[in-house]
């Protein structure tokens, strides 16, 4: 997984938490969710699954109703369209969701998957889109002594990519749990339960970063890209370790890129990971992101990986 993680602005690669994470979350631990009555379900044979789980608000940990789940095969991506800008989360050149089964989440969060035949999936829990701006609105640009930037009018909701093996009959679906850090975060227990969870974005620690991503990719030519749950709450648990265990100033470690230092805009910060061609913002398949950055303590975390299921480095650890 092609993940950089920011401490500040700089381009120090730390090792992110889901370097650690390993294999994905179909077969993780965690609590296991009520069983779902799907109407209609058919008669297993051992190549079938019945796919069930359950997904919550991340902020919350209340069920969502209404989020659209889907499966798409994992197998290698093909050559990247062109050109670059043209590429979505739908046509990225990687394979698509299946036709069927399809869900959506009932009142009580759950979905259900009938009749799936036994493989490797990518799971995908949301809409998978890339958000834009909306007409009139223009990013806040800084160049020097920048303050907190003004909070987003719009808002953005992450997406579930899921690693999950299929293997027969009856069988629920457990999200991972991110390792955490030793200390200065500790994650709300429905992130350690087995449900899945979608957060939203917030408007001025996440949005401006999001938006300013977006904008550098328009200017190189690539296109947008959707956000990654998982890349999102480890962005968060690292800003929020980083802020907890140093004090609250950037100065402990020093950035080698600008220099950039705490209260910066997102738009200058972006700015800066495309500098010298970096090849994780620069990736034509760079299609999920997540990006933090704490502008009362100017603590930092960007990560882009490609589609998982067309990594061919051996350097890059398991989609979780």
């Amino acid at each position: 997984m092609n993940i950089k993680s920011y401490y500040g602005a700089g381009a120090l690669v730390l090792v992110s938490l889901l370097a650690a994470c390993g294999g994905g979350g179909g077969s993780g631990g965690g609590v296991t969710p009520p069983t779902v009555s799907p109407t209609g379900t058919p008669t297993l044979t051992p190549s079938l699954t019945n796919a069930t789980g359950i997904i919550v608000d991340d902020s919350t940990g209340a069920p969502l109703a209404g989020v659209k789940v889907q499966l798409m095969p994992w197998a290698p991506c093909a050559a990247t369209p062109s050109p670059a800008a043209s590429i979505t989360p739908e046509n990225d050149g990687c394979p698509t969701p299946l036709p069927s089964p399809q869900a959506t989440t009932n009142a009580q969060g759950q979905f259900a998957l009938d009749g799936v035949p036994n493989g490797h999936y990518l799971l995908v829990a949301g809409n998978d889109t890339v958000s834009t701006p909306p007409p009139g609105y223009s990013l806040p640009s800084c160049t020097n002594a920048c303050g907190s930037p003004t909070p987003a009018p719009f808002t953005v909701q992450a997406t579930v990519h899921d690693s999950v093996t299929l293997t027969g009959g009856n069988q629920t679906l457990h999200a991972p749990t991110l390792p955490t850090l030793p200390t200065g975060y500790t994650a709300p227990s429905w992130e350690t339960s087995g449900d899945y969870r979608l957060a939203m974005l917030d408007a001025t620690r996440e949005m401006p970063c999001y938006i300013a991503w977006q904008y550098e990719r328009a200017q190189h030519g690539l296109a947008g890209s959707s956000v990654d749950e998982w890349l999102l709450e480890d962005d968060r648990a690292n800003v929020d370790y980083l802020a907890a265990n140093h004090g609250g100033t950037t100065n402990t470690i020093t950035s080698q890129g600008s220099g950039i230092t705490g209260g910066t805009s997102c738009d200058l910060w972006m700015r800066d990971q495309f500098v010298g061609g970096n090849k994780s913002t620069i990736e034509t398949q760079a299609i999920w992101y997540a990006g933090v950055y704490d502008f009362a303590s100017g603590f930092g975390q960007a990560s882009f990986p490609i589609d998982p299921r067309s990594y061919t480095d051996p350097q890059y650890p398991s989609w979780p």
